[in-house]
């Protein structure tokens, strides 16, 4: 111990005598270490964490899918739950829930609160209790006696009484009374963290019939059985669904050529599905930073222990241990590795705050993102570890060093430094390889970036607002109320000043709501194994399509003698009209959306006739990307056919203050029912820009990368370079004095860098090569190996080495033989 605390206070000294060393060493760590606790941090919560839920590894999630059809991801039918409810043997438990927001409270005092309708075993399949009250009883889930409430804690809190005095109270929900039974702990959260309260879902009869087996609205999750496996689940499901297709009579053939299926998987996994590649990206690159930044530290702490040899020779000569030296030297590269990583949690926690600005606050399972022990000590432990490594080296060196050899010899040769030369030289192409992966990377991810950019969303999003407005059910109970509040809305926004189009739908683009059904053109004979298509499918009011400006491509808009009692009509966008008539006009066809399952295969007397009378451009609905539905196309009927009970409006103005028109909505709106308040209310071109998020945060992060990763070769090729100049001064000296001018001997410079760099991308070609696939997920309109980026990069590392290699090569070039040849 007395030893250690001498080697400590030796370090501390040296350290007082070379600051820029010790500062450039613990900043440069500190980034770096920062930048792997922040992403670390993140991809444990969402990751590798498991979800908080006692055995979550059991929790996994079911849902149909109709592939053939443009369906990947369909939801469960009410049939279909209470068949596999007969799976005891394969479940503990199983539950359906749906999404869909309550209007709390009455009058102007009311306010809208996203929910959670639920079947009552929804939390015997999580196992939470309740921390206050209960939890729904079976019972509880049979229409009328289903008007019952178990809130969040954050929102039972708000209430009169609180959290524990709110049990048993009445909450208006709707204008409906619902008794609180209970109220979930402080930190429970499910999918969801703004949801605040949950209600039971209650089927009737008629949802459980037969032909309801194909209305896939709901989802489901399940608890395995002990010791059940999914690999046991699947065939007793594939078995089911087979029965289910057997029976299915004439639709049959039609749910074989849409590949219906159900997909089982684990719940935390498909939760972070669409995140867990970009994460795995962003991973990989701050574990590449640091090996850069670590590859930059060795190379600093080599070149200060060759300057340092004859001190070590010195002590050694007087006494001292080969071993007690090289232990100083490792002592010395701890203590700085430490104090960095140490430096470098504080500066990854305050990170974590600062991401939110980069779109993490809208990942999954974001409300779980905190730093904890496990990664506290991987930090320190990761930071110790390089001590260790990078104190190594120099102390290898040193250690194959006749030191006795050292002290005999010329101290303006440097004979002795010159076994570092290869070291140093490999470290440096270890840098520029790792800074050309990031810099390839980043480059394809501003590439993909720009092309998402271009690309158009079938509509024009400048200048349109959006919202929504949930009409009360008490107030407005059938579908005449809907169509006469709708009607009266849009006729008062239409009349404020400035707004030059407005319409009502059932589905905003860019939003998180959606409908698919399917639609058959009259007469319409498909191909063997062909399927039929579910189209996405939305009401719209006159209107709607001309406040986005979506083109028209053929015949007409909707009319407002579109009525409900007028001639069905529908719009179909360019991608199903070409599907359905590649090579007619679609304006005048007669198509019928189906009823029931009966109708698919041939259409009965209840179906809904409609007669094309527009072709319009194909919209991007779900994002900018194409999504599930896309590849089938889309069709707009006429919302007062079916007006929803939720309207989205969609009103461009010709102004770009979408504040004040969102005020004067508001205003507006409130003229005819104070009750019924716009919620869901942004620019139509934030929408857009928020689809983006998943892809913008993980590209500007890895262009910061790479951007430090492009500095830190920077000064890892100067470092090097210097350190040669220096070493072959005297040979410079000898060069100049023979006769060699400036430029042979900036020449013999840059050669030294060319072939560091040379090698080095090399090196980051074949590691880019590697991890292609990481990387491919993540692109758009480009390719993993594109020329533009790739010649970018090479470009960008070129012109950092060539400013490194500058004040190495002026000094080389100004050596002084007089000077450097004396005696």
């Amino acid at each position: 111990m007395e030893r250690l605390v001498q080697d400590l206070r030796f370090a501390l000294r040296l350290f007082r005598k070379d600051r820029a060393f010790a500062l450039t060493t613990i900043l440069t760590l500190a980034l770096c270490i920062g930048a792997n606790t922040a992403i670390f941090t993140i991809v444990r919560s969402v990751l590798l964490r498991p979800l908080p839920y006692p055995e979550s590894d059991r929790l996994v999630f079911l849902y149909d899918a109709f592939p053939g059809a443009g369906v990947e991801r369909a939801g469960t039918s009410v049939p279909n739950y209470y068949d596999r409810l007969a799976l005891t043997d394969l479940f503990d438990s199983q539950a359906l829930y749906q999404s869909r927001g309550f209007r709390v409270g009455q009058g102007a005092a009311a306010e809208g609160v996203p929910a959670m309708h639920v079947t009552p075993s929804l939390f015997n399949v999580l196992k939470v209790p309740a921390a206050r009250g209960r939890w729904f009883a079976e019972d509880e889930g049979t229409p009328g006696r289903n008007r019952v409430a178990v809130l969040s804690w954050a929102f039972a809190a708000r209430q009169p009484g609180g959290v524990d005095g709110i049990v048993g109270r009445d909450l208006v929900l709707d204008n409906d009374r619902y008794t609180v039974v209970g109220v979930m702990p402080e930190t429970f959260t499910f999918l969801n963290p703004d949801v605040r309260l949950w209600v039971p879902l209650a089927f009737t009869a008629e949802e459980r019939a037969e032909d309801r087996r194909h209305s896939q609205n709901h989802d489901q999750i399940a608890r395995l059985a002990p010791g059940v496996t999914m690999a046991q689940v699947r065939p007793r499901i594939d078995a089911m669904n087979a029965a289910i297709v057997e029976r299915s009579g004439a639709m049959k053939a039609i749910l074989i050529n849409a590949g219906y299926r159900t997909e089982i998987g684990s719940l935390a996994a498909d939760l972070v599905r669409d995140v867990r590649s970009a994460l795995v990206m962003l991973w990989g690159g701050v574990v590449c930073l640091l090996l850069i930044a670590a590859v930059n530290i060795t190379n600093l702490s080599l070149a200060r222990a060759t300057g340092r040899l004859k001190e070590v020779a010195t002590r050694h000569a007087l006494g001292a241990a080969r071993g007690r030296v090289v232990r100083q030297l490792v002592t010395e590269t701890m203590i700085l590795t430490v104090l960095g990583g140490a430096l470098g949690l504080v500066l990854g926690s305050w990170s974590l705050g600062a991401l939110t600005s980069f779109g993490f606050a809208d990942i999954p399972r974001a409300d779980e993102i905190r730093m904890d022990a496990v990664v506290i000590i991987g930090m320190l432990g990761l930071a110790g570890a390089l001590g260790v490594i990078v104190g190594a080296v120099p102390a290898m060196h040193i250690a194959g060093i006749d030191l006795s050899v050292v002290l005999r010899e010329d101290s303006r040769t440097g004979t002795a430094g010159r076994g570092a030369r290869a070291v140093r030289g490999a470290l440096v192409v270890a840098q520029v390889a790792l800074a050309f992966v990031l810099l390839i990377g980043s480059g394809l991810l501003m590439a993909s970036f720009r092309e998402l950019l271009n690309v158009d969303p079938g509509f024009t999003p400048a200048q349109v607002l959006t919202g929504r407005a949930s009409p009360l059910a008490a107030r407005y109970p059938d579908d005449n109320a809907l169509r006469s509040y709708t009607s009266r809305a849009l006729e008062r926004i239409r009349a404020l000043p400035g707004v030059e189009a407005a319409g009502g739908t059932s589905f905003l683009p860019f939003s998180w709501d959606n409908s698919s059904s399917v639609i058959i053109p009259e007469g319409y004979v498909p191909s063997p194994g062909e399927s039929v298509v579910s189209p996405n499918q939305l009401y719209v009011t006159p209107g709607y399509l001309e406040a986005l400006r979506v083109p028209l491509l053929r015949g007409r808009f909707f009319a407002e003698s579109d009525t409900v009692d007028a001639p069905g009509v529908v719009i179909v966008d360019e991608r199903l009209a070409q599907r359905f008539w590649p090579n007619a006009d679609p304006v005048g066809r007669r198509m019928y959306v189906p009823q029931s399952p009966a109708d698919v295969a041939k259409p009965g007397p209840g179906v809904i006739w409609v007669q094309v009378v527009g072709v319009v451009r194909s919209v991007k609905l779900k994002g900018l990307v194409e999504g599930e539905n896309a590849r089938v196309g889309a069709y707009y009927l006429p919302y007062a056919k079916e007006p929803a009970r939720t309207v989205g409006f969609a009103i461009r103005s010709a102004s770009d203050d979408v504040a004040a028109t969102k005020s004067a909505v508001e205003r507006a709106l409130a003229t005819i029912d104070p009750e019924v308040q716009l919620f869901d209310s942004f620019a139509m071109r934030e929408r857009v820009d928020r689809s983006l998020d998943s892809r913008r945060a993980p590209m500007l992060l890895l262009v910061m990368f790479g951007g430090v990763a492009l500095l830190l070769a920077a000064l890892g090729i100067y470092g090097v370079l210097a350190y040669q100049v220096g070493l072959r001064t005297r040979e410079i000296g000898i060069r100049i004095a023979l006769g060699s001018d400036a430029r042979g001997i900036l020449r013999l410079v840059l050669r030294e860098a060319v072939l560091l760099v040379l090698v080095g991308l090399a090196a980051g070609m074949a590691g880019a090569v590697a991890l292609r696939g990481v990387i491919a997920s993540q692109l758009y309109g480009v390719g993993a190996f594109d020329a533009r980026v790739i010649a970018a990069a090479t470009l960008a590392l070129g012109a950092a080495a060539l400013l490194a290699c500058a004040g190495p090569a002026r000094r080389a070039a100004r050596v002084d033989p007089a000077v450097t040849l004396q005696p």
